[in-house]
């Protein structure tokens, strides 16, 4: 029964590609399974729908995708609106004007189109409100270069940050910026995901309550916690600006933080030529405590590298366990202190488990730290295995040497931090994807396109780009 959900996704996707047009019928069908009282045909619903429809839509960055997700994920909300325990969903939708699906899409369309530019009362502004992008890495290469833009644009206001805690980690040593929690549902139900957007929505309305519209402006990086722009944030859209991203998709070498720089001059009628790059601000304690055990690691100006094979989920951007095993290997035998990081969840560490058994039968010394940072004292490991926090490993990328990974969060951390790096881009689903996500920043930065290629070309190019890059 759970296969069913995946043959449903599957049949959409199909007609869209043959031009067929959406079934709404297919799409009710698809909900259905995915609200269903069984958690695990419940979870085989929402993954059909967010993994095989709703991002290859989003990820296409083609205008064409991006219209049949409007009116796709507007059909659900409808539906979503319609359940008797999302009356709360329903009746906030409404106090907005918006009643049906066409209302939904009427709203979003105006504010996506191309000569769309809001008014903003730049120097009235008392507060910028910034919704994250939701996932670390997109926060990192996205949302950042936003926060830095803001503080130019407004120089008078507060700049809140709506985010998943963990972004305290990266920017919580910025103290001109405020960071409001706000927790996004990405593994909850269709219901739990829409409720993140009414979180949002009574942090500004409690942060507003006694300010004048002028005086506030909300910046939507393109955010899930709104849906991509489809759930309001403010009456009548005063002062709300979506960034969208398929306003430069044509600019086919591009990539997103650059999009972002010319969508906020348009936006703000600013002129900034010098384009603002990603930017951290790791709490200071997290540096020191980095600094102290490189310092102990390497005595003589040896080489570090930080490495991270995570991929978020997507098992697509991995090349292998091989492969990983091979480049550690490569790093070390080079003589480079490597720290890996042992990744999330029991797959990522028992593969990282299982690297380490092997460099330990190939006569290499291991060390395993968290994020205290513990260091053994006369111990001269190989490699150190991290297991902890993003903010902690963020400080170790910034006090190491060079940084190698997958396309993941870490290599946007890497550039915003001008680290030079090597990226191994795997499993992506078109060329555009690729470009547009590449790590922008102005350290030195390789990317390995991997997809179609075999294995041991993939891996001697490695070995190579790092002879070049970290060992010449």
């Amino acid at each position: 029964m759970t296969k069913r959900a995946n043959v449903i996704a599957k049949k959409i996707m199909e007609e869209h590609c043959l031009g067929i047009g959406i079934d709404k019928q297919r799409v009710k069908d698809l909900f259905d399974i995915a609200i269903h009282k069984d958690e695990l045909l419940a979870k085989s619903g929402i993954d059909a729908t967010f993994k095989a429809i709703i991002e290859p839509l989003n990820d296409s960055f083609n205008a064409v995708d991006r219209d049949v997700y409007y009116e796709i994920f507007s059909y659900v909300i409808q539906l979503i609106r319609g359940l008797p325990e999302a009356v709360h969903i329903d009746r906030t939708l409404k106090t907005f004007g918006l009643f049906t699906q066409q209302d939904l899409l009427d709203r979003v369309r105006d504010l996506i189109l191309s000569d769309k530019v809001g008014q903003a009362q730049i120097h009235n502004a008392k507060k910028v409100f910034i919704i994250s992008r939701v996932t670390i890495g997109a926060d990192v290469a996205i949302t950042s270069i936003i926060i830095e833009r803001s503080k130019i644009i407004f120089p008078n206001a507060r700049i809140l940050f709506l985010a998943n805690r963990k972004n305290y980690e990266l920017f919580g040593g910025d103290e001109t910026i405020q960071i409001i929690p706000l927790d996004y549902q990405r593994r909850g139900g269709l219901i739990s995901r829409l409720e993140s957007w009414l979180e949002a929505l009574k942090n500004i309305n409690r942060e507003t309550k006694d300010m004048e519209p002028c005086e506030y402006v909300i910046i939507d990086s393109n955010s899930r916690i709104t849906q991509l722009g489809l759930l309001p944030l403010v009456s009548k859209d005063t002062g709300y600006f979506l960034f969208e991203p398929l306003a430069h998709a044509g600019e086919e070498t591009r990539k997103l933080g650059e999009d972002v720089n010319e969508w906020l001059n348009k936006a703000f009628g600013c002129a900034i030529k010098d384009f603002t790059y990603p930017r951290l601000n790791v709490p200071a304690r997290y540096n020191e405590n980095a600094k102290e055990f490189y310092q102990k690691l390497v005595k003589n100006n040896g080489s570090t590298v930080t490495v991270n094979f995570g991929v978020g989920g997507n098992d697509d951007k991995r090349i292998s366990e091989d492969f990983e095993f091979e480049v550690v290997l490569h790093l070390i035998e080079q003589g480079a202190k490597v720290t890996l990081d042992e990744g999330f969840g029991e797959d990522e560490i028992g593969k990282t488990d299982r690297i380490i058994d092997r460099l330990k039968a190939c006569g290499k010394t291991i060390m395993r730290i968290n994020e205290d940072l513990a260091f053994i004292a006369g111990a001269e490991p190989d490699l150190i295995t991290y297991k902890g926090g993003i903010g902690q490993f963020a400080a170790l990328i910034s006090q190491s040497q060079f940084y190698v990974g997958y396309d993941s969060m870490g290599q946007h951390v890497a550039a915003a931090l001008e680290i030079p790096e090597l990226v191994v881009f795997n499993g992506y689903p078109s060329e555009k994807f690729s470009r547009k996500w590449h790590p922008y920043g102005k350290g030195k930065i390789k990317i390995i396109h991997a997809e179609g290629k075999a294995e041991k070309d993939v891996l001697e190019s490695t070995k190579k780009v790092l002879n070049v890059l970290f060992f010449s």
